[in-house]
């Protein structure tokens, strides 16, 4: 028999929840109102290059992130009263940032030069890469840390809104697509400059003089989740460029609209994730097992609460195509159907994977089975969609989400285990 969780422990996590879950649901429902606009007026094939142009970048984006959203997260977590090490954290990471985003506008500049599709669309890519960047030097990492997401979530739903409205009154005719890659720009540079400035004055934080040996220990340290990272935005995106370069923008497109949805229903559980993360990190240091007991608690709870939604998406996967998309919807739908099962499987690859062997300390084993898993993609990526397209696309990130899971529920069994024997 399951017992009950005590929420009088999870005070913290439940007031961060709320927060995030209010504009996590203003982010859902937004892009309900926003993709069926944005189809009818710059057409899937102008979507489908907005969204290969996203992948691309993305690559970009994990190198200027470097994991620091959870080795710096979990550090301030277990430190919550040390001052200067906060200090002294939040500066390295930030000099740590722009280096690497000046790496990436380095490596961006030489790949436009080579590749014809970059040089067609620069202003596309080099907004895109822009947005990221600056999203990235935004110290969300340091909010969540210290467990204060109030503002950040206030200035996120803000500025969102305020994004949504522009997108309706700049995008009229097919040919203002370039609005989709210029509005996240805009953004970011917002949310970077307003989050840095409120940092600053509320956490009494001070800029140091720049420590060359302090970030190069940074990087150091976060090395495992770097890589284990671009293994994320491996999934996320490899599988689209892939498919772009074998097939065309307008498969792309489709696969996308599908991508879009499915994405949807996998951020539900972003605010919860987001909000455990530090809370476990701190419990995880206390009492290890514990924190596993709670950890597959929550595992069992969420699961019987998502599986019914994701029911009803499948059944109902024709539906919402139509009212998202208007186009393809056969094709789209089918999609949506085959990878129906992703967010679930996310949700508990998030817990075993990043809840648990992260917090643990098992960054290698975190890292080898994301490997594994990024090598069972890469070989079923390729055949599958020459022959099949989109719906090889899904099917091989279905049965590579499936193996993630299998592999990261074995392996935090392993340490939960071997600390029982020791």
């Amino acid at each position: 028999m399951i017992k009950k969780i005590d929420f009088s422990e999870y005070k913290t996590v439940i007031n961060n929840f709320f927060n995030l879950a209010f504009v996590q649901a203003i982010n859902l429902i937004l892009p309900l109102i926003t993709i069926p606009y944005i189809m009818r007026v710059v057409g899937i094939e102008k979507f489908g290059l907005i969204s290969f142009a996203t992948s691309i970048v993305n690559y970009f984006g994990v190198l200027v992130a470097y994991g620091f959203n959870l080795t710096a997260t979990k550090t301030i977590a277990q430190n919550i009263n040390n001052k200067i090490l906060i200090n002294d954290l939040f500066c390295n990471v930030i000099y740590a940032r722009i280096f690497l985003s000046i790496i990436s506008l380095i490596l961006f500049i030489i790949i436009q030069f080579l590749v014809k599709d970059f040089n067609n669309n620069f202003f596309i890519y080099l907004s895109l890469l822009l947005s990221v960047i600056f999203t990235n030097l935004s110290p969300d990492w340091f909010f969540q840390g210290v467990q204060n997401l109030k503002f950040l979530t206030r200035v996120n739903l803000v500025l969102k809104i305020i994004s949504t409205s522009l997108t309706f009154l700049l995008i009229s005719n097919k040919s203002d697509y370039y609005y989709l890659a210029v509005l996240p720009f805009l953004n970011s540079i917002l949310l970077f400059l307003i989050t840095q400035i409120y940092v600053q004055k509320k956490y009494n934080i001070s800029f140091k003089r720049i420590n060359l040996r302090s970030i190069y220990l940074e990087l150091l340290n976060g090395r495992y989740l770097f890589l284990s990272q671009i293994k994320i935005t491996f999934f996320s995106n490899f599988n689209v460029v892939v498919l772009g370069f074998l097939t065309n923008n307008t498969v792309v497109g489709i696969f996308s609209s599908a991508d879009k949805i499915i994405k949807v229903f996998s951020s539900v559980q972003i605010p919860i994730v987001t909000a455990l993360f530090p809370h476990f990190a701190y419990k995880i240091k206390q009492d290890k097992q514990k924190a596993y007991k709670e950890l597959n608690k929550i595992a069992i709870y969420g699961s019987f609460i998502y599986m019914p939604i994701l029911i009803v998406l499948f059944v109902l996967a024709k539906q919402v195509a139509l009212l998202m998309f208007g186009t393809e919807i056969n094709e789209i739908s089918f999609l949506i159907r085959i990878m129906s099962i992703i967010p679930l499987l996310v949700f508990l690859n998030n817990l075993f994977g990043t809840q648990f062997l992260l917090n643990t300390g098992n960054e290698k084993k975190f890292l080898i089975n994301l490997i594994l898993a990024a090598v069972l993609n890469i070989i079923l990526i390729f055949p599958l969609t020459i022959y099949f397209e989109g719906v090889g696309t899904a099917i091989s990130v279905l049965v590579t989400e499936f193996f993630v899971l299998i592999s990261l529920f074995y392996s935090a069994n392993m340490v939960i285990k071997k600390s029982i024997e020791y």
